[in-house]
């Protein structure tokens, strides 16, 4: 091992007091010790930061970043500022890791002289790891294969940054889009568009603790309107470097656009004045001939046609039917 093999794990905080201590451990008690650990406080109004604070007098691997509260972005980008691995890997403050996750995926990752490693998670509502019964599975990709998983949504690859370590190199000037939700899938899209192999294996080492209030699991909000901007700015991305992916990304997109019109409709006391409802519908509007040349726009075409040219009482039902039955 040489300094070159320092990993840089990245920690965005919010007020995350409560669970903090259990994510830390699992960081500073790894097997794989040449880690700089990067707390990132974002404005926290517990004591999240004096937690921080007191891991990094125990163990000086620990850097604590106190900044105004701008989102896990805002977050992420501040320590990838001043990261100094070769290796990049996120966790988030509510859930933790297996002891040996970094020694794990960096022995992969080196030994397939790949740029990236995904390692399998488990979902834990409890705080207590459920049994497993998995065989393990390993696969290789290069970057338009792994693209085309992401753009289908297949569950061999997914776009989360804290079940991967990245090779520092194919993140230069590679950051968040700052908003408040969703930033993890246009990071990922565009990390692993750089990359010339991408490695992705199985064994779960990252646990992840869904709580009823976090980010991606709590009831619909405005800060999940972001959703449509990293979608659309992943649209954007595909037609300019991989453009025969395309229409199966600007379906996705309009897939979108679609669930967040519904969840405003059904949780009207967020949009009063109807005001992201009707830039949706004028986005909506602005694409409809494009959409409807797109050939893989699929069942979409129905529901456009059907938003186009029926009343809002019929089609605005047809939305909630739609997206009711898949809950």
């Amino acid at each position: 091992m040489t300094n070159q093999d320092l990993i840089s794990i990245i920690v965005p905080v919010y007020n995350m007091a409560r669970w903090l201590d259990r994510c830390i451990q699992s960081l500073t008690n790894q097997t794989y010790t040449t880690l700089e650990i990067i707390l990132v406080d974002d404005g926290s109004t517990d004591n999240s930061l004096q937690l921080c604070k007191q891991y990094a007098k125990q163990d000086p691997r620990i850097i604590v970043i106190n900044k105004e509260n701008g989102g896990q972005g805002s977050a992420r980008n501040s320590a990838l500022d001043i990261a100094h691995g070769q290796y990049i890997g996120f966790v988030d403050p509510d859930d933790w890791i297996a002891l040996d996750m970094y020694a794990y995926m960096l022995n992969l990752l080196q030994q397939e002289h790949a740029d990236i490693v995904q390692i399998g998670w488990i979902e834990t509502n409890t705080g207590i790891i459920p049994p497993t019964d998995i065989s393990k599975e390993q696969k290789c990709y290069k970057n338009r294969e792994a693209l085309s998983l992401l753009i289908q949504s297949s569950n061999k690859l997914n776009t989360s940054v804290c079940n991967k370590l990245f090779n520092t190199q194919i993140l230069k000037n590679l950051r968040f889009t700052e908003v408040r939700a969703y930033e993890d899938d246009e990071f990922v899209y565009k990390a692993v568009w750089r990359a010339s192999k991408i490695i992705t294996d199985n064994t779960p080492k990252y646990f992840y603790f869904i709580r009823g209030n976090s980010t991606m699991t709590a009831k619909f909000n405005l800060n999940k309107l972001a959703l449509l901007t990293i979608q659309k700015n992943i649209c954007d991305f595909i037609q300019e470097n991989i453009p025969e992916y395309f229409n199966v990304q600007e379906r996705n997109l309009c897939s979108k656009q679609f669930y967040i019109l519904y969840n405003l409709i059904a949780n009207k006391e967020l949009d009063k004045q109807k005001t992201y409802r009707m830039q949706i519908e004028a986005a909506l509007n602005r694409s409809y001939l494009t959409y409807m040349r797109n050939p893989q726009m699929g069942l979409n075409k129905i529901m456009l046609w059907i938003w186009k040219y029926t009343p809002y009482i019929i089609w605005s039902n047809i939305l909630k039917l739609k997206f009711n039955r898949k809950r």
